[in-house]
Formats: structure tokens, sequence, C-alpha cells
């Protein structure tokens, strides 16, 4: 990968994809609020799991959103 390459990858993350993750993890947090226990309340043995569907809320937030 080139340093320009490298640079556009960089404000592509920098621009698009972080804030878009941010926005949608705020949106769960609002939609979701039972979310702000689940993840206050996670464990060693539950970080996992808990994790994985955090993600995947995240993820269906941007998706359902982005049509």
């Amino acid at each position: 990968m080139t340093q320009k390459e490298r640079q556009e990858q960089i404000e592509r993350w920098a621009t698009y994809i972080i804030p878009a993750v941010f926005a949608a993890e705020n949106a769960v947090k609002i939609k979701q609020p039972e979310w702000i226990k689940k993840l206050q309340d996670v464990t060693a043995e539950t970080m996992q799991e808990v994790s994985d569907a955090y993600c995947r809320a995240i993820a269906e937030e941007i998706v359902n959103n982005s049509q």
C-alpha cells in the first residue's frame, strides 16, 4: 500500500466509518436503554457473548438506517 492509499484509507475511516459506528452506538443506547445495564453488568464470563450481541445491535442500527 502506498502512502497515498494509506492516507485515503485513514481519511475514509475517520470521516465515514468510525463516526457511523459512534452514532449507531448512541442510537442503540437511546432506543434500547437496557444495553446500558447489560454493559455495566458484564463479567469476564459474559464478556464475549455480550460483546458479540452489542456489536450485532450496532451493525443492525447502521444497516437499518443507511437506506
